[in-house]
């Protein structure tokens, strides 16, 4: 049993020699480097069992599917913030002292103790002093009067409000600015 274990694998190595001279005789190249270099299987040593083929390499898993794409978070809205639309002037009125309409009273009645003689010269005198007082209030009301300014804020949450400012030195159109309350402040 032992020979015929031995028998096989010369077998197979003289079969392979004989191919190998066959090979030869088509290239010559081919010849010399076959015989410069022994065949691995006509040098190895005899064996009852056969060689075992490679293990082939593992194929690389698939790349997982890519996922859908999600859209970007949506940005924060800001339901204070917003951006000016339009600043409008607005002139309010001063509140009188009394202290125009008494000095207004004074200078219209000396201007119409100027007029007339008798009844006529106290009628005049009186009518001064009223026409003065009310004229002598309105000045100061008028010198008194200050500008404020509407500003129209367009919000980002839609809408708009409009915030009465005393100066708006700080704010043109299309500035963005945060709304606390009655009062703007820039962003």
């Amino acid at each position: 049993m032992r020979h015929q274990t031995i028998q096989h694998p010369l077998r197979r190595a003289l079969a392979i020699a004989a191919l190998a001279a066959g090979l030869g005789a088509c290239a010559p190249d081919a010849a010399q480097d076959a015989a410069a270099e022994p065949s691995p299987e006509a040098t190895a040593s005899p064996s009852a069992e056969p060689t075992p083929t490679p293990t082939p390499l593992p194929t690389q898993a698939a790349a997982p599917k890519p996922r859908p794409a999600t859209p970007p978070p949506r940005p924060t809205v800001c339901a204070d913030c917003g951006t000016v639309v339009a600043i409008t002037p607005v002139k309010i009125k001063g509140e009188g002292s009394g202290a125009g309409a008494v000095a207004g009273a004074v200078a219209g009645g000396v201007a119409g103790h100027q007029f007339g003689s008798g009844r006529g010269n106290d009628a005049a005198t009186a009518a001064g002093a009223i026409l003065g007082a009310i004229a002598g209030h309105e000045i100061e009301k008028r010198a008194r009067s200050t500008t404020v300014y509407d500003v129209t804020v367009g919000m980002e949450t839609g809408g708009q409000r409009v915030v009465r400012v005393m100066d708006a030195s700080s704010l043109s159109i299309g500035t963005p600015v945060i709304v606390e309350g009655n009062n703007l402040r820039l962003r």
